[in-house]
């Protein structure tokens, strides 16, 4: 299948498809992260129970362990452009590195837009300034020096990046909530700006390199789709599959369930008989974190999946610890500004949510 392809005009007056060294780099690391960041957001996304949404068949569908199967395709792919960037006028000519090209550019919107149905339509607008945000931010400084220093430009961003950690941190009430919000917007982005790198590519190969369509190019492109079928079959059985193995109820608050049980009379919690027949310890403070997550829900339900999965992670792990009524009374104490506070929120956009959220929890 490898042949050499003449353009009309000579070789000479074909343009680079990337003229400076940097950008190479640059491409080439980014093509190669790009999945890395994808899937670790996916992670994020991943539904909690058996909610029924169409975005939570979605997420699970983006899932590594049920996208198996698309990897060798996605390696196919990336090395192809890692190759075309490393010896351009050499792979070029490869009908190989081309297909992997084309082909890698239909994968790329193919994740780009299941991205964005994960995100549901309460994301549209963190979507479009995840896509669309490096050029922004690219114009936004060229304009900037035009006016001003630029190492005042240089500080002031410095400022502002310090000043994001830190607020992250407070609304992420964890240290690591930086790293969190920069996984996710890279998460969100990276399927998109890998389809403009690689659109960038095909349009570059198609215009200079591509020639007629072959029997040995048509073989080509029968393998390719007889493999994706074959990808695509298996992902959405494994996607099928991981939506049986989830609960079937929304999972607990894990540290203000466990501060419910600290002493009654300093809690004001009770036993109660859930609808299923269990039993558990319910006190205000649990009804009211708990209306406030399903309000969130109905805000926006991926930014609440998001946090809420690094939640499971770290309040989970917290909870175990509280293993008697004294610990559970100091998480009380510790928990009674973020209930008040979020709670004072929500009344004053729904002044009856006291009469909803005595309902919780209630057989």
């Amino acid at each position: 299948m490898e042949e050499v392809v003449q353009t009309p005009s000579g070789e000479s007056n074909v343009p680079p498809l990337v003229d400076k060294t940097w950008k190479r780099v640059l491409f080439g690391f980014f093509v190669v992260a790009a999945p890395i960041f994808n899937f670790s957001f996916i992670e994020l996304l991943k539904p909690e129970w058996q909610d029924g949404n169409f975005s939570s068949y979605i997420e699970l569908f983006l899932l590594p362990e049920a996208s198996f199967w698309f990897f060798p395709l996605l390696a196919y792919a990336v090395l192809s452009y890692i190759l075309l960037l490393w010896d351009t006028d050499r792979y070029a000519k490869s009908i190989i590195i081309r297909l992997g090209i084309y082909t890698g550019t239909f994968l790329a919107l193919q994740y780009s837009l299941l991205t964005m149905i994960a995100l549901e339509t309460g994301s549209f607008f963190i979507v479009i300034l995840a896509f669309l945000s490096p050029l922004i931010l690219n114009k936004a400084y060229r304009w900037s020096t035009t006016k001003w220093e630029t190492a005042l430009i240089n500080r002031l961003i410095i400022g502002l990046v310090i000043v994001a950690t830190i607020a992250s941190m407070i609304i992420g009430r964890t240290p690591t909530a930086p790293l969190f919000f920069i996984t996710m917007l890279l998460g969100v982005s990276a399927a998109f700006w890998s389809l403009l790198i690689a659109l960038q590519a095909t349009r570059w190969l198609w215009k200079h390199h591509e020639t007629k369509l072959t029997f040995h190019r048509g073989l080509g492109i029968f393998a390719w789709l007889s493999a994706y079928a074959f990808a695509l079959r298996l992902n959405i059985l494994k996607m099928f599959e991981l939506y049986a193995a989830l609960p079937t109820e929304p999972p607990n608050c894990y540290i203000a369930t466990a501060a419910a049980n600290g002493h009654p009379s300093f809690v004001g919690s009770q036993e109660v008989t859930l609808a299923n027949g269990k039993s558990m310890r319910v006190n205000r403070q649990l009804q009211r974190l708990k209306v406030v997550e399903i309000a969130w829900v109905g805000v926006s339900a991926p930014s609440h999946r998001m946090m809420r999965r690094l939640y499971d992670v770290l309040g989970k792990r917290l909870a175990t610890y509280i293993q008697n009524p004294i610990l559970a009374d100091i998480a009380y104490l510790i928990l009674i500004p973020v209930e008040l506070g979020s709670f004072f929120v929500l009344k004053s956009i729904i002044p009856e949510i006291q009469t909803l959220t005595e309902r919780l929890y209630r057989s």
